[in-house]
């Protein structure tokens, strides 16, 4: 493992433990046995890692998606795509909860695109549910796919952190899967009799 690497996985262990705000450099750097100036050539700032962090969370939600188009449409798969989204979530929690130097540089835009990420990722699941639809899984009007579009993005953004509420590290499986749960039952409502099979085979 290259010691970037090395530094961006105990980073994240350490932000997931105690919080982005509550780790320091020198912390970081005694962990991994370095000194401040060694840990400094890979990355000038905390921030730095931030971004860093953030920049492996898009990635790896990206080849989700990417193996979520490799096969027909359904909804059991399409629940996959959200539950390996919502463990990628939990794996980065530090990063995201209660963290205002991450909004800040989501509001700044400089180094990390957010707005646009968004932009393309509502797009995405509006192809995704529209697909739905056209393979007999789904039943909606046009609003019905934007009320979807915007359940899904808020749904997807703001339930670790109330999963997280009472406990920074709940038990993974058993957060994630209620949480899926909770989102297969939005989606029910909208399924056909094709749509709720393929729900149910998720869940076997």
């Amino acid at each position: 493992m290259s010691r970037r690497k090395e530094i961006l996985l105990n980073a994240k262990r350490l932000f997931n433990e105690n919080g982005y705000s509550d780790v320091g450099v020198r912390e970081l750097a005694r962990l991994l046995e370095i000194s401040p100036g060694n840990l400094s050539y890979h990355f000038s700032k905390k921030e730095d890692i931030l971004i860093a962090l953030l920049e492996d969370f898009s990635r790896q939600n990206t080849t989700f998606y990417e193996d979520y188009n490799q096969s027909p449409p359904s909804l059991s798969g399409f629940l996959t795509l959200m539950k390996n989204i919502f463990q990628n979530q939990y794996d980065y929690r530090g990063v995201f909860i209660g963290n205002p130097f991450v909004q800040n540089e989501l509001l700044r835009q400089e180094r990390f695109p957010y707005p646009k990420i968004v932009e393309k990722r509502r797009d995405t699941f509006r192809q995704i549910f529209s697909a739905l639809e056209e393979m007999g899984y789904l039943k909606f009007s046009s609003d019905d796919v934007e009320f979807l579009v915007s359940f899904t993005t808020l749904f997807g953004r703001f339930w670790i952190s109330e999963a997280t509420l009472f406990h920074r590290s709940p038990d993974k499986d058993e957060v994630v899967n209620h949480y899926v749960a909770l989102f297969a039952r939005q989606l029910s409502l909208f399924a056909t009799k094709k749509g709720k099979d393929s729900i149910e085979a998720f869940f076997e």
